[in-house]
């Protein structure tokens, strides 16, 4: 067989030895430039992670480009990689390019959103409920995030929206959303003279609402208003701004009515929602008796049908639509761990730790669900020997045809047992009080007087003074004590296992 083995001449060996430490030159040159090319690098760089942390994560595949000082061209490239297992369902493998990514580059914004968005909601159970362990860390990254990008909005706006959304913490949402309208503004971006994009004022009206700020949410609509007005100044024949500005108006006036129909006894300012001589939230049915709140008659029952099998149902008084949150915890479970320091490092939460949260339609008075939590253990792994199991109605998240009975705090709403109300206290839950004799304190509303936002973008009363907010939410809530026994079926779970709400 004839040998297939190429001989080189002396001279291109030659040649070749030249060029190898011509090539050395030119990359260690090209290194030393990388630094220089970009004016603002080193201001860049400050909150950068050193190339020894980061290089410990990537394979050769990828290391060759941060070494050469194209961090954001192989952050760029994990991104796409990221994109594949995205779309390939595997969520697992993401989550380590992305804290490779935020290193590599901290000012890809998009990267921290998304991340976020994948810890939050990506990971489900069997049954489509997301894993609420990822919550903590979700927001460590997002806080992370907003620190190492302070001139960008999109991110705050992003941890502003999931406490709103997946959380329900209004209190931090309005102050991340608040902190996304002082970002400062940029030439470069579209919404510019303004800091943020009109939809975080929006969104931040919402909050309000669920907050039960109605003066609030009325003057966060109006500085809607007034920013859509300016743009409507410069395009008059756009049609998606004076859409928006309808939607606005309308939102603004919504409130209103709301507040007028729940809240005031003046009949001749009622509509068809509400025709008696009564504030709706305290209306006696058929309009005969004396005013009182709406008698929920919220009746529980839970049972454990077999190992880690909840069947949860019950009747509660309330028009169709209305939601019961349902909640399971270990007994001593902490919302958010104090030490973000070891979830930011690889997003490594506890997999002994179980939280599950559901939500249960009422239809015709009656709410039912089995809750199988027995086909995803290592979600659910009953590692404790207590367990907290929560039944909640919540009048400030349900649907506005339910609350127009109830109220924006669940003013209008008792049950027969008087265990099962709870009122939260806490400074971030009191809302404005829109009536009187309902469990609030301080000011009531008089309905007409609108607080006014001031240069940082909070919101004062007109002489300059600190709002009052006195009314707490009303709950209906039941919480069961739970063994281990319990959960694996051995064990009945029965009323007595209903202890007192915290």
């Amino acid at each position: 067989m004839t040998s297939t083995t190429k001989h080189y001449s002396y001279e291109s060996l030659s040649r070749r030895r030249l060029l190898l430490p011509l090539v050395a030159l030119g990359l260690a040159g090209t290194m030393f430039m990388q630094s220089r090319i970009d004016p603002l690098a080193k201001e860049r760089r400050v909150d950068e992670v050193s190339l020894e942390t980061t290089a410990s994560g990537l394979n050769s595949e990828f290391l060759i480009l941060p070494l050469l000082g194209f961090r954001e061209a192989a952050a760029g490239l994990l991104w796409v990689r990221c994109d594949e297992f995205f779309h390939s369902g595997d969520y697992d493998a993401i989550l380590p390019l992305v804290r490779l990514i935020t290193w590599l580059d901290p000012h890809a914004d998009n990267i921290f959103i998304t991340g976020a968005w994948h810890l939050a909601y990506n990971f489900t159970d069997s049954s489509e409920r997301s894993d609420r362990r990822y919550i903590a860390p979700s927001q460590a990254l997002l806080k992370e995030g907003v620190a190492k990008n302070p001139d960008i909005s999109d991110i705050r706006f992003e941890l502003g929206w999931q406490n709103y959304d997946k959380i329900k913490d209004y209190q931090t949402a309005v102050d991340a959303f608040v902190l996304a309208l002082n970002t400062k503004p940029n030439p470069k971006n579209e919404e510019f003279p303004y800091g943020a994009p009109l939809k975080v004022w929006h969104i931040l009206a919402h909050a309000y609402e669920k907050q039960g700020r109605i003066p609030e949410a009325i003057a966060t609509w109006e500085k809607a208003m007034e920013r859509t007005a300016t743009q409507l100044k410069k395009t008059p024949d756009d049609y998606s701004v004076k859409s928006m500005r309808a939607a606005e108006e309308h939102n603004r006036d919504e409130n209103l009515v709301r507040y007028r129909d729940r809240y005031l006894a003046d009949t001749s300012m009622h509509t068809k929602i509400n025709p008696t001589k009564y504030p709706f939230v305290l209306a006696p049915p058929g309009g005969r008796g004396e005013p009182r709140p709406w008698n929920m008659t919220f009746k529980p029952q839970v049972e454990i049908t077999r190992a880690k099998v909840f069947k949860v149902k019950g009747k509660a008084n309330m028009a169709d639509g209305g939601r019961v949150d349902v909640r399971l915890t270990d007994w001593d479970y902490k919302e958010r761990p104090l030490d973000t320091g070891k979830l930011l490092e690889k997003f490594d939460v506890d997999q002994s730790v179980t939280i599950m949260q559901d939500s249960i339609s009422v239809r015709k008075n009656r709410f039912e669900r089995e809750l199988d939590l027995s086909k995803d253990p290592k979600m659910y792994s009953f590692g404790t020997d207590s367990y907290k199991l929560t039944l909640t109605f919540n009048a400030r998240t349900t649907a506005p045809h339910v609350q127009d009975r109830f109220g924006y705090s669940g003013e209008g709403m008792i049950t027969d047992d008087p265990r099962f109300v709870m009122y939260d206290s806490r400074p971030q839950q009191l809302g404005t009080m829109l009536i009187g004799g309902q469990g609030g304190t301080g000011t009531l509303w008089d309905g007409k007087t609108i607080p006014v936002y001031q240069s940082d973008f909070t919101i004062k009363n007109a002489d300059g003074s600190a709002l009052a907010h006195g009314q707490p939410v009303r709950l209906i809530r039941v919480t069961y004590k739970i063994s281990k026994e319990q959960i694996q079926g051995l064990k009945p779970l029965t009323d007595k296992d209903i202890v007192a709400n915290d």
